[in-house]
């Protein structure tokens, strides 16, 4: 019997119909669990489409379909271990993209994922995330002729939470990442 209650909440969560189980400050302090199998790959697949969008809408420098994948209350945490400010994060995607001619290769991918547990028990609407991202592309100097070509990475511990539009990164830190400048290794210090 107990089986058939943990289908029907599953069911119920994958549907919308379950919210979030507790407030934000207490889902990253709850356990995770590491796998649930079948809706582990379901969670899986929702947010590598939403990543999917994001990285197109890069590719493409569409400033709206990019935004339109952040929640108004995202918050990310940089390598510096600044926090920036989902208003912050568009004006240096513009002010990135102002130098950046051409998107050679882009892509993020997830390494790793956990589900989140509620503190009532069962499986929650939220999850950890780990990525991997590579961006080449051309970049211009500051003489706005001369062309490089830049490759970056950059490792990310992501919070997701499952919402009434969908899957949503809702806490970013970076993690660290490396740079090459036109095929070398590059350290901006």
């Amino acid at each position: 019997m107990r089986l058939a209650h943990v289908l029907v909440f599953l069911a119920m969560l994958l549907s919308g119909a379950v919210g979030a189980c507790q407030p934000a400050a207490e889902r990253t302090s709850t356990p995770a669990v590491r796998s649930l199998p079948g809706v582990q790959d379901s969670i899986r697949a929702h947010i590598e489409a939403a990543i999917t969008r994001g990285v197109e809408a890069t590719r493409r420098q569409d400033i709206n379909a990019y935004m339109a994948e952040m929640p108004d209350d995202l918050q990310i945490k940089n390598d510096s271990g600044r926090m920036l400010t989902r208003e912050e994060l568009r004006a240096d995607a513009l002010r990135s993209w102002a130098i950046i001619p051409k998107t050679l290769a882009i892509a993020v991918d997830i390494d790793s994922l956990r589900l989140l547990v509620p503190v009532t028990g069962g499986v929650g609407d939220s999850v950890y995330v780990w990525t991997a991202q590579r961006w080449e592309r051309l970049m211009l100097r500051r003489d706005q002729v001369t062309v490089d070509t830049v490759l970056t990475t950059q490792s990310h511990r992501e919070t997701w939470r499952r919402t009434r539009v969908g899957w949503r990164q809702y806490y970013i830190e970076e993690l660290g990442g490396q740079v090459w400048l036109n095929g070398k290794p590059y350290d901006p210090e």
